[in-house]
Order: structure tokens, then sequence, then C-alpha cells
């Protein structure tokens, strides 16, 4: 199933590519009178009935599917008439192990190979089948006080996999960069609160704390909507195809279909005490208050997963007052009027996509 849009091709300038388990969604970016303009984007997606998936995850390792992921690119830069070429991939969370620690007060040069010799602490595997890469989780080193420091740890056979794709698809590889660090991007706004990111995929769920801008934490949680889909096909009886059908109609609208929504509400419970229990122990461990949650990925389009998580948060008197939206991904970017129809759609599904999109435009 494929969806594109070819408007303008003006000074396209950057892509963003998002490869999930059952989707593989790209935006192209420009850079227009200072402002991040949408040029294009496309999406393929799989069959939810059959095995075939872009990606998995067995044993600890990600498995791309390089050359049918390499076919997909192609085709949807073909059939949209995509030209740009620099492209930044995004790397699902479970293929990324993230830590964070703190070091004394040092400076910057003095940072880096403190960071590595911490880093072989935490990390489970050999230093020497992995790229480091972190960031300082402020605005500066500091020599007075201690720094806050997130490591990402890749392994080398995942980068040499993306090589691969890249090239089999003409594409110059600019980056790879952890999903979070995409949808921190797209979603987070100047001056919010901190603020918990809930990207609901086929076969993951992302928990992230971000305060001040930086990712202080993600977690990668195996119920996602795959599970809702299965808990629908199990209840009712169905095959996965007619429960995936059913969980785009009817979400959680009782007046449509009950059932589904008896076969969904156990799951969805599980899934908000896990984001309400990853929530308490960051500000047990931070003493900072989460004000806001936002929702992304495909199954926060689910109909009435909004109101759910609000009624879920609601009635516990500990998250009183806690805000809970759907992420706004075009917040700094621009695009074509005929659009205006379609962002709302698209908005949740290519938060990443358009968060890595933007990588290259950000100062």
């Amino acid at each position: 199933m494929f969806s594109f849009l070819n408007l303008s091709k003006k000074n396209p300038n950057s892509l963003g590519i998002d490869i999930g388990t059952k989707s593989i969604r790209i935006t192209e970016f420009s850079r227009k009178s200072e402002k991040n303009f949408l040029e294009n984007y496309g999406e393929m997606n799989l069959d939810v009935t059959g095995t075939k998936t872009f990606r998995w995850f067995d044993q600890n390792t990600l498995n791309p599917d390089i050359k049918n992921i390499s076919t997909a690119i192609a085709v949807i830069l073909e059939e949209a008439g995509i030209t740009s070429e620099k492209a930044v991939f995004s790397l699902p969370d479970f293929s990324t192990f993230f830590i964070n620690f703190e070091l004394p007060p040092m400076n910057k040069k003095d940072m880096e190979s403190a960071v590595l010799f911490e880093a072989r602490k935490y990390i489970p595997m050999p230093m020497n089948d992995i790229v480091i890469d972190w960031e300082l989780m402020s605005n500066k080193e500091t020599t007075r006080g201690n720094n806050s420091i997130l490591v990402m740890a890749i392994p080398k056979t995942v980068i040499n996999q993306y090589k691969m794709i890249a090239e089999s698809c003409g594409l110059e590889l600019t980056a790879l960069e952890a999903e979070v660090l995409g949808l921190k991007r797209a979603l987070i706004k100047p001056g919010d609160p901190v603020s918990c990111l809930v990207e609901i995929g086929y076969q993951s769920t992302n928990i992230s704390m971000v305060d001040d801008g930086y990712v202080k934490s993600s977690i990668s949680y195996d119920m996602a909507g795959k599970d809702l889909t299965f808990a629908i096909s199990e209840t009712l009886g169905v095959d996965i195809s007619e429960a995936e059908d059913m969980k785009k109609e009817y979400g959680l609208d009782s007046n449509k279909n009950p059932e589904v929504v008896d076969a969904l509400v156990p799951v969805l419970a599980i899934m908000c005490d896990k984001v309400k229990k990853i929530i308490k122990e960051f500000e047990a461990k931070e003493g900072k208050r989460v004000e806001k949650i936002l929702l992304s990925g495909g199954g926060s389009r689910m109909n009435g997963i909004l109101n759910f998580f609000r009624v879920i948060f609601g009635e516990d008197e500990y998250f009183k007052g806690t805000q809970i939206l759907i992420g706004d991904a075009f917040y700094k970017a621009s695009y074509y009027p005929k659009l205006e129809s379609k962002i709302r759609d698209i908005n949740a599904y290519f938060s990443v996509a358009i968060g890595e999109g933007l990588r290259r435009f950000e100062k």
C-alpha cells in the first residue's frame, strides 16, 4: 500500500527516513525564508496479516530486511519524485542502548575520554562491537557542579546494515540517530515543562523523559499496536486482518462495537500502568514533576485513545493536573495550504520522520 505527495520540487534539501516494523515513512524538507518547509512525503505499509516485516528483533539483535527495505525506499523515492540524496535514518530505540550518569567537574577536552571510560561499566557489550555517541544534558559543561551525560551505544553491525541500505538506494547517509531524538526534535517546544513522550508503534512502545530539551531516559516496552490487534483477534475469534480493520474502524467507541472496546481496554490499562510506573521512577530519581505527556506513533491515532489516557490518569490522584496531548509534529514546519486537511492524519504517524528531516536545519 502506497501513499505519496508530489507538489513542488524547488530546492529540496533533506530527507528523514523512518523504518518501522510494518512501514517506511519519508519526509523531504527544504529551508525557505528561515522556515522549515515540507516539500514532500511518502509512505509504504506492509499488510499486517502476514509475517512479513521490514525489520524484526530477535535475541537482542536488530534484523532489518535490507533487500526489501532498499526496494521499498527506492520505490517511494521514484513514485513521489523525490530527488534529494542526503538522508537521516532513524534507529529503533530497542536497537540502541541508553544509559545516563554523572561525571565530576571537568572541561570538554577531558570529558570525551571520561565518558568512554565510565560507559564501559554499564554497557553489556564488547566495546569493539559498538559505536558510542553521547551528549551533555545541559547547555554547557561545568567545572563546578557535576555533568549529567546521556550515552547511546549502537552495534556496529546495525550501522553497517543501514549504510548498505542507503548505498542500495543511491542515498548519502548523513546521520543515524535513535528514534527518540527525532521524536524530541519534532514534538518538544521551547519552554515545555518536563515531558513524557509515549510513542505507540506496531512492535514496541517507547517511553522517554525530556527535561529542558534533553532526553534524560528512554525505555522500549514490547506491548504496542500488535498487542491491541491480537487482543481483538483472540477475544472476537477473527483473523488478524479483520482485527486490524476493526481496531482502526471502531477503536474505543463503545457505540460502534462494545466487544472491540472490551478487548482493547485491558491491554491499554497495562500500557498506562507502565507509563505511570516509569514516570514515578523518573520523578523519584530526578526530584522533578512530569507535567505533560505527549502521545505519538500510529497507535495514538486510534479512536478514543487520547480520552482513555486522560480518564485513566485523571482518576489517579497522583497525576491530577498532568496534561495529556497528541504531539504536534508540525509546529515548526511549514507546508502547502492544500495539505491542511491531511496534516492531522499524518501528524502522529510521521513524527519521527519529520524530526529526522529537520535535523539538518537544527541550530
